[in-house]
């Protein structure tokens, strides 16, 4: 009987697998908001949100909250749940253009960032910024709202209207603050010159 090789070991951890199930949860919260199952996409979500708030204290538990591949792992899905979904919002029209741009900005200026580390010979390393955290937190849990607003009449609540506007005027200072972070991360980096694998 084979046995499992030391790279999928060190793949298949619990907490590498609970971040991984994220990718399982983002098509059936797609299903639910386009075919009307509103139930089905909070679950979903629901589950996808409980998971990002388990895996680091799993890995932490297990001591490996240090692995370089679970940080990179976490991010990028992350990065593809969030973003898949704004995408699908959009492309249903639950978004406006305005909106959208917002939340595109956010995507553009974390991939120029991410993209600038792999060409300056810090490949590997995942793009954060002081602000990145919070304004992912913020991201993640309009997601939740958006899929919550799915419910019938909910939308159209004066107090929910209020509510909402509000929270992405939050959000959308966080993303514009958190890319200009990032500019200023690129020019200090470009007036550094190269890195250690570039020369």
């Amino acid at each position: 009987m084979a046995t499992a090789t030391p790279a999928f070991r060190s793949f298949a951890t619990p907490a590498n697998l609970l971040t991984f199930s994220r990718l399982i949860f983002l098509p059936v919260v797609i299903y639910g908001l386009v075919t009307d199952r509103y139930l089905v996409a909070v679950i979903a979500m629901f589950l996808a949100w409980i998971t990002d708030l388990l895996d680091g204290r799993i890995a932490r538990l297990m001591k490996q909250g240090g692995s370089r591949f679970g940080k990179a792992l976490d991010s990028t899905i992350d990065f593809a749940l969030i973003y898949c979904l704004f995408i699908a919002f959009y492309a249903a029209g639950r978004l406006t253009h305005f909106q959208f741009g917002i939340l595109y900005l956010s995507m553009l200026s974390i991939l120029t960032l991410q993209f600038f580390l792999e060409g300056t010979g810090h490949a590997g390393e995942v793009a954060s910024t002081k602000l990145g955290k919070p304004t992912g937190a913020l991201q993640y849990a309009y997601l939740l709202i958006l899929v919550v607003l799915e419910i019938p009449g909910l939308r159209e609540m004066k107090g929910v209207i209020i509510a909402h506007t509000i929270y992405f005027t939050v959000m959308a200072v966080a993303i514009i603050l958190n890319a200009a972070e990032i500019v200023g991360m690129l020019t200090k980096m470009q007036d550094a010159g190269p890195g250690p694998g570039e020369r």
